[in-house]
């Protein structure tokens, strides 16, 4: 079946993915409301992960940086139990760079509940944000399919902060297109406060090193800076974040099954062998690099083409996807649709793909976890790969970008 005859039968089935994309957002909200604002209908503190740059802000704020990573103390002393207000039996460990913490200062006055409002709210204006620097035709609309997209509604219901990373990515594309490539290196820094996001573009810019020194040397100007910010702000967080990098780098803790990438995917299929999916999570991320160079030697590597490279990359490379991050494809989604015209029943094919893929790949790992299953199947990782690898090869014999 060619890409325009699939095509054309998904078009005439979209009203699905609308309904699809809203009923996640309907069930949560109307949790909420029964629940007076706190929880869901699963008894899940509503925004949780925002408790944890929350509880961060106010550590800082009160005087006890110090306690910043200390997991232990915060666990003994109910520290989080006393914010949220009730019998939660949770923990949210704040795992960024103490200067990352300092953006929440302004909102730790509020309880937790309002200070999480206002985050959604600031979210969804980077969400917007994100899409205008983006460039579609129609802005309004590609906003609202976004809402969509399942990734999107994690990050806005776990009260995780992938819309800033979002908006860093869409506006390292907009400053690149410009030539201006050492501001792109300078807002491509701010991504600092989670690093594996760099992978994607040190790898594009590692394979033109000359083209893009500039960007280097901005992203270590504002990596740099950023270091200043945290010693000179919080001197006795910046210690503790140093003395807890490697446990914070290899931590684990999360559920597997809400991670996508090919690591999770090693690891929940060969839980008890980490000698075989280390390795082969390792080769994925190599064949993701060598499919990265074959698109860039075909293309001559303009920007449009390897933005939404560089996205992909660091998603499929990073040790630590886990759903919400996978919002960043909306960066690769516009660039690919707005630029590459001639290809668009292809991206149509491939963006349905890939938006059913983070559906269902997570309640579907969740449900074999809760089976006690011992291999569990992360069914969106290959499909995800197939996607990766479908667009790259479009991408290597597109006609050249339409900036």
């Amino acid at each position: 079946m060619s890409y325009a005859v699939a095509a054309k039968y998904l078009r005439a089935r979209v009203w699905i993915a609308v309904a699809a994309g809203c009923a996640p957002w309907l069930l949560w909200l109307g949790g909420l409301v029964s629940t007076g604002g706190k929880r869901d209908l699963a008894n899940n503190l509503v925004g949780a992960d925002h408790l944890a740059f929350y509880h961060a802000a106010k550590l800082i704020r009160d005087g006890e940086s110090r306690y910043l990573y200390d997991y232990e103390w915060l666990q003994l002393t109910d520290y989080q139990k006393a914010i949220v207000g009730w019998e939660w039996h949770g923990f949210e460990a704040y795992r960024n760079p103490p200067f990352y913490a300092l953006l929440y200062l302004p909102t730790v006055g509020l309880s937790y509940y309002a200070s999480f409002v206002v985050w959604s709210i600031i979210g969804f204006a980077l969400l917007a944000l994100a899409v205008v620097l983006l460039k579609p035709e129609r802005p309004a609309r590609a906003f609202l399919w976004a809402l969509t997209f399942y990734p999107v509604f994690a990050t806005v219901s776990f009260g995780q902060n992938t819309f800033i990373s979002l908006a860093i990515f869409a506006g390292v594309y907009r400053l690149l297109s410009s030539e201006w490539r050492f501001a792109a290196g300078l807002v491509a820094g701010l991504l600092f406060f989670k690093p594996q996001l760099l992978l994607g573009l040190f790898v594009w810019w590692a394979f033109e090193p000359r083209r893009y020194w500039r960007a280097w040397a901005g992203v270590i100007v504002t990596g740099a800076a950023l270091a200043a910010v945290s010693w000179i702000a919080v001197p006795d967080g910046s210690r503790a974040f140093v003395d807890s990098l490697r446990a914070n780098a290899g931590f684990g803790g999360f559920g597997m099954w809400n991670v996508v990438n090919p690591k999770a995917f090693f690891a929940l299929l060969f839980p008890k062998l980490p000698e075989v999916y280390w390795p082969l999570a390792a080769a994925c991320s190599v064949a993701g690099i060598a499919v990265a160079w074959r698109v860039k030697r075909a293309t001559g590597a303009p920007v449009a083409v390897m933005v939404p490279v560089a996205v992909f990359l660091s998603l499929w490379a990073s040790p630590h996807a886990l759903v919400y991050e996978w919002a960043l494809l909306l960066a690769a989604a516009v660039v690919l649709w707005e630029r590459f015209p001639a290809s668009r029943d292809c991206w149509f094919c491939l963006f349905a793909l890939a938006w059913v893929a983070l559906a269902v790949t997570v309640p579907l790992a969740k449900m074999q976890d809760n089976m006690k299953e011992m291999a569990i199947l992360q069914i969106g990782v290959p499909l995800l790969g197939l996607v990766g690898w479908l667009a790259a090869r479009e991408l290597a014999r597109a006609p050249e970008a339409q900036l």
